[in-house]
């Protein structure tokens, strides 16, 4: 494999990072505003921070995924070491399959939770 390539794999993780963090303020900015009337959402609430908990993980990973990827483009550079290539290819995916595993769930269970918070408005 030749050392450039994990690196060629970054923009698109860029655009994850740059769509989970734009998520994760706004949910934010969300909760702040429930937190106004915490006795009418206490419920909503609690589950927004556990989805803000799911997306900052997601992002954890994404991060993680980045760093394995930008590592072994610069080692494969350096070394030609194509087997220490391969495994931090191997782990920057891994990562990135998680967070994106992560991201799924979080917008599954994110239409319940906003059915929720609307019906109790």
């Amino acid at each position: 494999m030749e050392w450039y390539i994990p690196i060629t794999i970054l923009p698109g993780i860029g655009m994850f990072i740059i769509s989970t963090s734009n998520i994760m303020i706004a949910l934010n900015d969300e909760i702040r505003e429930l937190m106004i009337d915490t006795s009418k959402f206490r419920m909503v609430v609690h589950e927004k921070i556990l989805q803000l908990k799911k997306l900052n993980y997601a992002l954890i990973g994404q991060y993680i995924s980045s760093f394995a990827l930008v590592l072994g483009g610069v080692i494969g550079a350096i070394t030609e070491n194509e087997q220490l290539i391969i495994i931090l290819v191997f782990i920057g995916i891994v990562f990135l399959a998680i967070s994106i595993g992560l991201l799924i769930h979080y917008s599954i269970v994110s239409v319940k939770v906003r059915q929720k918070h609307l019906s109790e408005e």
